[in-house]
């Protein structure tokens, strides 16, 4: 039974992190056809930690199932934290409030909003598949010697 949890679980997971990172792309065109391009600090952050680290984490989870899991889900919470706090919180060229009605804007306010429920997604679903992970199974208990 654990068995098949844990592959559903993986392929939910394989899932999401690949409809992820396709969003980040349509997300990262709007951002360019809206001239809104990051730089220093916050580039470095996307490539490494958004668009890098998922699928790094994905391969992880193959050989070193409890680190790639917890290194996906502090990935995804990371990612959602920025893009939370970048395109709703802080003013800015970045905030979803501000930018300007133009043939893209439609798509970075709805590639946005996509990327958070992915992130959350991505995250519950490596904690969820970690708890199974690292359950003690119950049963009947061993004799001490």
């Amino acid at each position: 039974m654990r068995t098949s949890i844990a592959g559903r679980l993986d392929r939910y997971l394989l899932i999401v992190v690949i409809v992820h990172l396709a969003v980040t792309f349509v997300h990262a065109a709007a951002h360019a056809a809206l001239q809104i391009l990051p730089t220093g600090f916050d580039l470095a952050f996307i490539l490494v930690v958004i668009i890098l680290g998922p699928p790094a984490a994905l391969v992880t989870v193959r050989f070193r199932r409890p680190i790639g899991l917890g290194l996906l889900a502090l990935l995804m919470d990371a990612s959602f934290v920025y893009g939370f706090y970048n395109h709703f919180v802080v003013t800015g060229r970045d905030n979803v409030a501000y930018v300007a009605s133009e043939p893209w804007t439609a798509a970075f306010i709805l590639t946005g909003a996509s990327l958070g429920v992915l992130e959350v997604l991505a995250a519950g679903l490596a904690l969820v598949a970690l708890r199974f992970e690292l359950r003690i199974p119950s049963g009947p208990a061993e004799p001490l010697a």
